[in-house]
């Protein structure tokens, strides 16, 4: 599999990772040990809009090797819109542990038609041998 290096960095973050370049997302990267997943993380604004958060990686004698990070975003109303993932990091912690962030926003008319912005966000800090932990909310 071809991959690249990603550093992407905000005000709070900077983490470099690994993903796979579009004509390869179908593509599962090789994990000799088993791939680990999360159970995936949904928030939603009930007939607004669903954001759904899923993280899978791969380690090897207590290493991490990869990691990857998807969001599905679904629109249930035409007063809502997707705007995109507008923060994502993967970053190593201390203790061989690491931790994957993703906020993103979704735009939506309320009743007088003023648009304003929700953005759902999830944290996963995660280790080699699966464990994991997730903590998310919907900031407005």
């Amino acid at each position: 599999m071809t991959a690249k290096k990603v550093l992407v960095c905000s005000a709070v973050l900077c983490a470099g990772f690994t993903i796979a370049a579009p004509a390869e997302a179908d593509a599962a990267p090789e994990c000799a040990s088993g791939v680990k997943v999360i159970k995936p993380v949904v928030l939603e604004e009930a007939g607004r809009w669903t954001y759904t958060f899923d993280l899978s990686w791969c380690a090897d004698g207590g290493t991490i090797l990869w990691a990857e990070p998807s969001v599905t975003a679904r629109v249930h109303s035409p007063a809502c819109r997707w705007v995109g993932r507008i923060e994502e990091s993967i970053k190593e912690l201390p203790d061989r542990m690491w931790s994957a962030f993703d906020m993103s926003e979704f735009s939506c008319q309320d009743g007088a038609g003023k648009e304003h912005g929700v953005n759902p966000w999830v944290v996963v800090t995660f280790d080699p041998a699966g464990g994991y932990d997730t903590s998310s909310d919907i900031a407005v």
